[in-house]
C-alpha cells in the first residue's frame, strides 16, 4: 500500500510543489521532524523521503484515530525501524516537551482548525520547536468558488489567522503563493 500512497503524494505535490520547499529548507543532519495532520499519509511520504536522506526521524500526529490507525498500517515498515512514530494528537495542545523538534511541517492542516484557534496551534508549534528550528506551513489558497466542502470565507479566515499568528511569533523566511496553494517558512 505504501507505493500507492507515495505515487499519490507525488501527484498532489504537483499542485503544491512542497517537496521542493522541504528539500531547500530541511537540511540538518539527523533532524527530528514533527509532521502534523497525518491524514492518509500523502505529505508523510514526502517528509519521510527527506528524513531518510538526512538520517532523521519523524513524529506524525493526527487528531483522528482512524487516520492514525490507517497510517500505522501503511507505514509499519518505517515505524518498526524506529524512523517514524505515529500518534494521535491535537495541534492546539501538543504533548511534546518545549524545544523538541528541529522542524515542524504542516501540509493542508490549518484550514481544518477553527480560525479563532489557529493562534493556539501556532503557539504550540513555536513552543515545541528548538531555537533556530523551522516551521513550514502549506495550505489551500482561497479560490473564488472554494474547494469542495471548504467555503471561501473559512479558507480566507484560516489563511489570515495562520499568517498573522506565524508573523507574531516567528521570523518569516519565505512566503510564496501559487494559484491553488501558499506556503510559509518561518524560523523560531
Amino acid at each position: 500500500m505504501y507505493p500507492v500512497i507515495k505515487a499519490l503524494a507525488r501527484l498532489v505535490d504537483v499542485a503544491f510543489n512542497i517537496s521542493d520547499v522541504y528539500r531547500e529548507y530541511v537540511r540538518r543532519s539527523n533532524p527530528l521532524i514533527l509532521e502534523s495532520a497525518t491524514g492518509f499519509g500523502l505529505n508523510l511520504a514526502l517528509v519521510l523521503d527527506i528524513a531518510l536522506r538526512l538520517d532523521g526521524r519523524v513524529y506524525s500526529i493526527d487528531i483522528s484515530g482512524y487516520s492514525t490507525a490507517l497510517a500505522k498500517f501503511i507505514y509499519k515498515g518505517f515505524t518498526s525501524r524506529g524512523i517514524l512514530k505515529i500518534e494521535r494528537g491535537d495541534l492546539r495542545k501538543l504533548h511534546y516537551a518545549d524545544s523538541t523538534f528541529d522542524y515542524s511541517v504542516n501540509h493542508t492542516t490549518m484550514h481544518h482548525i477553527d480560525p479563532g484557534e489557529i493562534p493556539t496551534a501556532v503557539r504550540e508549534l513555536w513552543r515545541t520547536l528548538k531555537k533556530g528550528g523551522l516551521l513550514v506551513v502549506a495550505d489551500i489558497n482561497p479560490l473564488p468558488a472554494g474547494i469542495g466542502a471548504h467555503s471561501l470565507g473559512n479558507l480566507r479566515k484560516a489563511k489570515e489567522a495562520t499568517i498573522s499568528s506565524i508573523e507574531s511569533l516567528f521570523k518569516v523566511v519565505e512566503f510564496k503563493e501559487r494559484r491553488l496553494s501558499y506556503h510559509i517558512v518561518a524560523e523560531k
